[in-house]
């Protein structure tokens, strides 16, 4: 929320939409409010800034239906610059690396930018969604933008990244307890 990502869109799953609105003393440290309904997401604020929240009712369709439901958020004019996505569970991935990357997106004007860290892609991936918009569209299930950046390989721009924090995720308790 503190980078240059503008807007802000996050997707969550109808469960945690659903914790959002009816329990939302167990997000107090983050200040979320919910502001007004623009159509079919959430204008919110936090103590980290503002943004757009969007409930994915499909989300055991996989990371595809997320990725269909928060590009439906954007105004076409939004998306020209190109489109940030990466993943809520990365706990270690700063701002400075997402303006980072954001330069050096503009400055290349790739297709598809991902950050390598020991030759493992990581996140965010940023797309030109002028270029992909179609294929976007056709991707189904829990792969993300995988599809594309094997489709295109000469499309994609990799970063060498120095360090983990664009690929080490929180997937189960054992990654939450080596957090702390």
């Amino acid at each position: 929320m503190q980078s240059q990502v503008s807007p802000l869109v996050v997707v969550v799953s109808a469960f945690l939409g659903k914790i959002i609105f009816e329990k939302a003393g167990i997000l107090s440290f983050s200040r979320i409010v919910i502001e007004k309904e623009v159509g079919h997401w959430y204008a919110f604020s936090s103590r980290w800034g503002q943004g757009r929240l969007v409930i994915n009712e499909n989300s055991i369709e996989g990371i595809s239906s997320s990725i269909h439901t928060g590009l439906s958020c954007l105004k076409e004019k939004e998306k020209d610059n190109g489109v940030l996505i990466s993943l809520a569970d990365l706990p270690y991935l700063g701002c400075e690396t997402i303006d980072y990357l954001i330069k050096k997106f503009l400055e290349k004007r790739a297709g598809i930018l991902v950050p390598v860290f020991n030759g493992v892609t990581g996140h965010p991936v940023i797309v030109d969604t002028n270029r992909f918009e179609a294929d976007i569209g056709k991707i189904k299930g829990d792969v993300g933008l995988r599809v594309l950046i094997k489709k295109y390989p000469a499309m994609v721009k990799r970063i060498p990244w120095k360090d983990d924090s664009v690929i080490w995720d929180i997937d189960e308790p054992g990654d939450l307890e080596g957090l702390l």
